[in-house]
């Protein structure tokens, strides 16, 4: 590709959309390049219904490969109604060093259960796959209601 070549693009499309009749709490669920539509939600959320409570929870490997950070921090001190976690799976020693998150290793079903406020949301999530299978089972197993979970893959569409 060059400067001047003609590219054959679309209009962006998917199911993976925010409901935005929903006024219930939000869940939103990322681990790695799944923060990117996370934050696109996070950033539509505060914008236009700023009293809808959000959890925003985001697994990486360490505080190294944890993209966009700064700028979500930046919306949730901006936003009283949005609570944020970070669970990095092999923390550095700088990120010990400044309590740079909320819980190593894995997100797990017993630590959502720390974390999420209320079954009662509407619950979002994309990332790698063994990311989304634990958070849908774990979803699941918290007795989410299968309408309120909603997920998207990077590559071709599959099944949890």
């Amino acid at each position: 590709m060059k400067e001047g070549d003609i590219l054959s693009v679309s209009a962006p499309a998917g199911e993976f959309t925010l409901d935005r009749e929903d006024k219930r709490p939000i869940v939103l669920l990322s681990g790695g390049v799944g923060l990117t539509p996370m934050l696109s939600m996070l950033t539509a959320v505060v914008d236009t219904d700023p009293a809808r409570q959000v959890t925003f929870v985001h697994a990486a490997r360490n505080g190294n490969a944890h993209a966009l950070k700064e700028q979500v921090e930046e919306i949730a001190r901006n936003h009283a109604q949005v609570s944020l976690y970070w669970c990095y799976e092999k923390p550095t020693d700088e990120d010990r060093a400044a309590n740079a998150f909320d819980k190593e290793g894995y997100v797990d079903l017993p630590w959502l259960r720390t974390v999420v406020p209320t079954t009662d949301a509407g619950f979002y999530f994309c990332g790698p796959v063994p990311f989304m299978k634990a958070i849908n089972g774990s979803l699941q197993e918290l007795g989410v209601a299968a309408a309120d979970i909603h997920y998207e893959f990077f590559g071709p569409a599959g099944t949890l």
